[in-house]
């Protein structure tokens, strides 16, 4: 089978079990609560001061052709996953020097079932890190592109062009986008190996438009009255050295996550961490440095690895430098989670060169590698179905989220609002009563308490 064609073929498999999913969480709110998505002209006459238009266009587009039914909703989803597994495939196929590597296959097929994944795919609203993924993966398609020599140059300005197209689009679809042009940068240095006068050259005349996009973005967003609230909302949450030292431990936990699957949780409930004595835990401070050393040590002679570690960290800078209510959302580390695969299967790539130049048998070393990685094909794709017969119904969703985050007060009150709609009020007030327990400040668990209590003595 032609890798394209498995690429297409095995995550179709896996995730066919998601189209059964429902609405969850923001879904409802997001598409059927929001007046600008109600046809498209509100939508064109709100553009100029819309958060995320690019993002609301897709849903809009989506209102427009399937209405209330999710599973067209889920259909873009799933196109938007195996496109962005495409597009990683030919980005690293371009990295290779080896021909005979797999790295690019199995990078791209390990991201495409493995769990993490599923926030993104699954949920509805996880959209904006799917379109931005793909959409950046374009645009650094469309920049390699742009630095082939063998292209004229009227056709490497055109793919420039549309590199930048592809980055605005982007932005607009989830801000953090705005990684890019150091990644052009690091692939410019490590993958391209530029330096002196080719990197300043490459710098002005490539690099030079996707910093003005920056430039001209962060004027725009700042005179934004909804981006500045935004921004104002998030450093108000907690103290930003606090947030920093919280970060560092969800960062080594998101880590973990991609080698314990079984730990997924649509909210976690991570610690917060208020000076250096209290922490972060050792462990992670080594973990992370052990990550920043094994990049610095790889840089030359296996650049693949530095790169996805770098990869991973920086995709990672704009949702951990800005404070938000939760410090790690799984749909974040979709972008991220690449990096990290490429590191993990490039120096397993490279382990297994280096084994069979040093056994006596290196066949047993290729059947031992095709059982290996068989066994984990099928292991992720295993997790990954479990994982989304959870969106089949907000029971399942948010008793998992309970279970594993017990101390938290908003999975109980969702795990009751799902009771709430299944007209089992016993144990929904039961949840209402554990949220707003937890915590004594949250007004909609205790309005939900009431109005439950009320509509289960009516019943009676």
């Amino acid at each position: 089978m032609h890798p394209a064609v498995a690429l297409c073929v095995i995550p179709v498999a896996v995730y066919f079990s998601a189209f059964r999913g429902e609405f969850h969480y923001d879904d409802l709110s997001s598409l059927f609560g929001n007046p600008h998505l109600d046809q498209w002209r509100t939508f064109l006459s709100h553009l100029d001061h819309m958060v995320r238009p690019v993002l609301y266009a897709t849903f809009l587009l989506d209102r427009s052709l399937y209405g209330t039914s999710p599973v067209g909703y889920h259909l873009l989803n799933l196109l938007l996953h195996v496109s962005t597994g495409l597009l990683i495939y030919c980005i690293l196929s371009k990295a290779m020097t080896d021909e005979r590597s797999s790295v690019p296959f199995w990078t791209s097929l390990l991201f495409l079932i493995h769990p993490i994944a599923t926030e993104t795919v699954t949920y509805i609203s996880g959209r904006a890190s799917g379109l931005m993924a793909c959409l950046y993966l374009l645009a650094l398609v469309l920049y390699i592109k742009a630095s082939a020599t063998s292209d004229t140059e009227q056709l490497r300005r055109f793919y420039l062009w549309g590199a930048v197209a592809s980055f605005v689009l982007s932005i607009g679809s989830k801000e953090s986008a705005v990684t890019l042009p150091v990644m052009l940068l690091l692939w410019d240095v490590l993958i391209r190996r530029l330096h002196g006068p080719a990197l300043r050259a490459s710098i002005f005349s490539r690099h030079s438009p996707f910093w003005i996009v920056i430039l001209v973005g962060a004027a725009w967003a700042w005179s934004h009255t909804r981006y500045t609230a935004l921004a104002q909302f998030s450093f108000d949450i907690r103290p930003f050295l606090v947030h920093l030292l919280s970060q560092i431990h969800a960062v080594a936990y998101a880590v973990l996550l991609l080698f314990s699957p079984w730990n997924q949780n649509f909210d976690h409930d991570l610690p917060v961490f208020h000076s250096l004595a209290e922490g972060p835990p050792p462990l992670d401070i080594v973990l992370l440095a052990g990550m920043v050393i094994t990049a610095l040590a790889t840089w030359r002679r296996v650049p693949l690895i530095a790169f996805g570690i770098a990869w991973f960290f920086i995709q990672l800078l704009p949702t951990s430098v800005i404070p938000r209510n939760d410090l790690l959302s799984e749909r974040n580390l979709y972008l991220p989670a690449i990096g990290l695969l490429l590191a993990i299967v490039a120096l397993s790539w490279h382990l297994l060169q280096w084994f069979r130049t040093i056994l006596w048998r290196p066949v047993f070393v290729r059947i031992g590698s095709s059982v290996l990685s068989t066994a984990l094909i099928v292991v992720l794709g295993l997790f990954t179905y479990q994982r989304n017969l959870l969106y089949q119904d907000p029971l399942l969703l948010w008793s998992d989220s309970v279970k594993k985050s017990p101390n938290k007060a908003r999975p109980h009150n969702n795990l009751g609002y799902a009771y709430s709609l299944h007209g089992d009020w016993d144990h929904a007030i039961d949840e209402f009563r554990a949220a707003a327990r937890l915590d004594p400040d949250f007004i909609l668990a205790q309005q939900n308490l009431r109005d439950a209590y009320l509509r289960h003595v009516g019943d009676q």
